[in-house]
C-alpha cells in the first residue's frame, strides 16, 4: 500500500509538472507570435509584457509543485556550520595534497624540466654544466663563525682571518657544455636587507634559477663565486641589496682583476637606492614577479659607471709619548693616530650637514636597533635628526674651514653654505636631482670622468630639495678635486658616515665599472646592438679593449645627451615592453651618426 501511494503521488506530481511545462512552452510560442505578428510597437510591448508575466508565474508554479522542501535536510544552524567547515577542510586538504604531488613530481623530474622553456632560460646555468661542491661540515661552520667574530673585533688576528668566508657551492663550471647564446647569471642576495624581503627574494630566486647560482652574502662572501665565474663567457651579475652591497661587489671585482668585468645589475633592497634609480631599476622592490624581473635583466643593456678614488691624508700628527723612552731620557717618537685612508665611491661624497644627519642616524641605529624596524620609521627618524641640525646649525661657517680646488683652480664657497656634495650620479638622498644642464653648466653623466660639485645651505635647504621646491647651488664640474679641511667635520661616502679630523682629500678617477641599465626605450636597444657589434670586433681582433671602451664611452655620452634632451622637452616616455620599442627607434636613428649625424 505504501508503495502504491508513493507511486500515485509521483504520477500526480509528474502529470502536474508536465502540464506546467506544456503551458510554459505554449506561453513562449504565444510570446514569439506576439512579438512578430503584432500590429504595432504598442501591441508587441503589451504581448511581451503579458507573456513574460506568464512565464514567471509558470516558473513559480514549477517550484511550488516540485516537492523540494520534502527532500531537503532539516538541520540546525550548528549542523550547517559543521558541514561547511568540513567542506572547507576537505578543500584545503585537497589543495595541500595537490601541491605536495606537484612538488614531488618536480623533484623527480628536476627543476630544469620546468625552467628550460621559460623566458629567462638563457640566464639559467644547466645542471650538466655544474659540478657541485661538498657541503661544509658543522666544525667548519663553527670555525667560520669564530673567525668572523675575530675579524669584526679587528686587530692582528682580525687581519689574519680575512678571506675565511671564501666558499662557493659550485666546484667548477664546464663552459664547453653551455648552450648557444647562454648568459649565465650570478646572483648575490643580502638576506638582511629590506627587512624580511631579503629572505623571501633568496627563496624566489633559487626557485627560478639554478639554486647554485644564488649566493647568500650573509653566510658567505662574494669572492669565491666571482673567481669561479671569471672565465664563464657572457656572465652577468645581479646584486639584491642596497648601495653598500653593490659597492662591496664592485670592489671585489676590482680586487680579482678580471680580464673582462661582468656587467652588474641591481635589485634594490636598501633605503636610498640612488644608483638603482639612475640605472632604471627603481627605488625598491615592489613585489614584481621574479620571472619578469629576470627577463628585464636578460634584456638590459650595459652602461659604464665611473668609480672615484678618495685619498684622505691627515693634516697634523698627534704625538703619543713613549713612557719607557721618556724614563730612559731619550726623545719620545711621535706616532700618528690617524693614517692615510683610501676610499672608493661611485655615488657621491658629502661633507657637512647631510653627513651630520647620516652620522646621527648611523649612531642611533647601532645603539638602539629596535627603533629601526621599517622604511617609514627610518625616514621619520632621519627627518628628526635633520630638524635637530636645523636648530643647531652645527656646520655653519663652512666656507672658513674648507677650500676646494677643482682641476687646480680654487673655487668660491658661498658664506651660507653648510654642506658640500660631490656627485657622480644625478640622484641624491632617494632620487633628488641635484644637477641640471643650463648655460655654462654641462650635462651630468655617470661615465664622463667628471664629478659635479654642489653646496647646500642647511638642513632646511635639504628638506626643500627633497620636496622639489628648491635647487642646490652649483659650483663646477671637474676631473680632479682637492678639498682641504681645517677642522673636524662629519663626512659620508655613499651613505656610510664617519667623523673626520682636519685633512686633505684628493679625488681622482680610479676606473670604470660595467653596470646593467634597464632597457626602457629605443636608446637601450641601440646600445645593445652596439655592444654586440663591439664584442664581435674585439673577438675578431679588429679593435683592442682600450678602443672598445672609448667607443662605448662616446656611445653612452650621445645616448645620454639624447635622453636628457627628451626629458627636458617632456617627450620621453618609458615603456614596459621591449616588443613595442621598434616604433620609437626612428627618433634615435641619428644616435651614431646614421641619417645625417656625425659618425663615431
Amino acid at each position: 500500500d505504501c508503495v502504491a501511494r508513493a507511486m500515485e503521488r509521483i504520477a500526480v506530481a509528474t502529470s502536474r509538472t508536465r502540464d506546467v511545462a506544456t503551458r510554459f512552452i505554449l506561453n513562449l510560442t504565444s510570446l514569439d507570435r506576439g512579438a512578430f505578428d503584432g500590429d504595432g510597437d504598442g501591441a508587441t510591448e503589451n504581448v511581451c509584457r503579458s507573456m513574460m508575466t506568464g512565464v514567471m508565474l509558470n516558473l513559480t508554479a514549477i517550484a511550488d509543485v516540485v516537492p523540494i522542501a520534502r527532500y531537503a535536510p532539516s538541520w540546525s544552524i550548528e549542523k550547517y556550520v559543521k558541514v561547511f567547515m568540513t567542506v572547507c577542510a576537505c578543500a584545503f586538504g585537497a589543495q595541500w595534497v595537490l601541491v605536495k604531488l606537484v612538488r614531488l613530481r618536480r623533484a623527480q623530474q628536476g627543476w630544469w624540466y620546468y625552467l628550460r622553456h621559460s623566458r629567462h632560460a638563457r640566464l639559467i646555468l644547466p645542471p650538466e654544466c655544474v659540478t657541485e661542491a661538498p657541503m661544509r661540515s658543522p666544525l667548519n661552520r663553527v670555525t667560520r663563525k669564530i673567525n668572523k667574530y675575530i675579524k669584526k673585533k679587528g686587530g692582528p688576528l682580525g687581519r689574519m682571518s680575512s678571506g675565511v668566508d671564501a666558499y662557493s657551492p659550485i666546484l667548477s663550471v664546464d663552459t664547453e657544455s653551455l648552450p648557444e647564446g647562454a648568459q649565465p647569471l650570478l646572483v648575490f642576495v643580502n638576506s638582511r636587507s629590506g627587512g624580511q624581503m631579503g629572505n623571501y627574494l633568496l627563496e624566489e630566486l633559487r626557485s627560478n634559477l639554478n639554486p647554485l647560482q644564488v649566493v647568500d652574502l650573509h653566510t658567505t662572501g662574494p669572492k669565491a663565486a666571482l673567481k669561479l665565474f671569471a672565465n664563464v663567457p657572457n656572465v652577468r651579475v645581479l646584486v639584491a641589496g642596497g648601495d653598500g652591497t653593490v659597492a662591496w661587489i664592485l670592489q671585489t671585482i676590482d680586487e680579482l682583476d678580471m680580464a673582462k668585468k661582468p656587467p652588474v645589475g641591481i635589485l634594490p633592497l636598501g633605503t636610498g637606492n640612488d644608483l638603482a634609480r639612475v640605472l632604471g631599476w627603481g627605488g625598491g622592490y615592489s613585489n614584481e614577479l621574479i620571472s619578469e624581473l629576470l627577463v628585464q635583466i636578460q634584456e638590459a643593456h650595459p652602461a659604464l659607471l665611473d668609480r672615484w678614488q678618495v685619498d684622505i691624508t691627515p693634516n697634523e700628527s698627534i704625538a703619543t709619548p713613549n713612557k719607557l723612552a721618556s724614563a730612559a731620557g731619550h726623545t719620545a717618537p711621535t706616532q700618528s693616530r690617524e693614517r692615510k685612508k683610501e676610499i672608493v665611491f661611485q655615488n657621491y661624497l658629502g661633507i657637512g650637514v647631510d653627513a651630520q644627519a647620516a652620522l646621527r642616524f648611523h649612531q642611533t641605529r647601532n645603539s638602539r636597533p629596535q627603533l629601526f624596524f621599517s622604511a617609514m620609521t627610518n625616514k621619520l627618524l632621519y627627518g628628526v635628526f635633520g630638524a635637530k641640525d636645523f636648530l643647531e646649525h652645527s656646520c655653519a661657517g663652512l666656507h672658513k674651514n674648507i677650500r676646494i680646488y677643482a682641476d687646480g683652480v680654487r673655487q668660491t664657497i658661498p658664506p651660507e653654505a653648510e654642506g658640500i656634495i660631490l656627485l657622480n650620479i644625478n640622484s641624491f638622498a632617494g632620487g633628488v636631482r641635484m644637477w641640471e644642464r643650463d648655460g655654462s653648466y654641462g650635462m651630468s653623466s655617470m661615465q664622463d670622468g667628471m664629478v659635479d660639485i654642489v653646496v647646500v645651505h642647511g638642513a632646511l635647504h635639504l628638506g626643500q630639495l627633497n620636496m622639489g621646491v628648491d635647487k642646490p647651488v652649483r659650483i663646477c664640474q671637474a676631473r680632479e678635486v682637492r678639498v682641504v679641511v681645517d677642522r673636524k667635520l662629519p663626512m659620508h661616502v655613499d651613505g656610510e658616515p664617519w667623523e673626520q679630523s682636519a685633512c686633505t682629500i684628493d679625488i681622482s678617477l680610479k676606473n670604470k665599472a660595467t653596470m646593467l641599465r634597464r632597457t626602457a626605450d629605443a636608446r637601450g636597444m641601440t646600445i645593445i646592438q652596439m655592444q654586440d657589434t663591439l664584442d664581435w670586433a674585439r673577438r675578431a681582433d679588429i679593435i683592442n679593449d682600450e678602443q672598445c671602451e672609448r667607443i662605448m664611452v662616446e656611445a653612452h655620452r650621445r645616448a645620454d645627451s639624447v635622453a636628457d634632451g627628451n626629458r627636458r622637452l617632456g617627450t620621453h616616455r618609458r615603456s614596459g615592453s621591449i616588443g613595442s620599442l621598434a616604433f620609437k627607434s626612428s627618433s634615435y636613428s641619428q644616435l651614431f651618426g646614421v641619417g645625417g649625424g656625425d659618425g663615431l
